[in-house]
């Protein structure tokens, strides 16, 4: 249940693609206030990107459906704690 956390200084539409990736992902959108606004999937090697529809700060990366196996969803407000050299999401 591991996954990717990209941080933004400043909200703005996010694009991701999945060119060097070998396996399915899952990617939820995050706004300025740590709120879910959207869930996408990348396609391994796909150029074809996805995107948030509003400016958001951040996003995270997991695997393919994660969010739906742990009922994660559009609206759930999140918590990043950083711990030392870690960084944890709480849902």
């Amino acid at each position: 249940d591991n996954g990717m956390l990209f941080k933004f200084k400043y909200p703005q539409k996010l694009k991701f693609w999945g060119l060097n990736t070998y396996i399915p992902l899952s990617i939820a959108f995050v706004s300025k206030d740590n709120i879910i606004e959207k869930i996408s999937y990348i396609s391994p090697y796909s150029t074809k990107l996805v995107s948030s529809d509003i400016d958001c700060n951040s996003a995270i990366e997991a695997n393919y459906n994660f969010f739906q196996k742990n009922k994660i969803g559009i609206g759930t407000k999140i918590s990043v704690i950083e711990e030392d050299d870690q960084t944890f999401i709480k849902f």
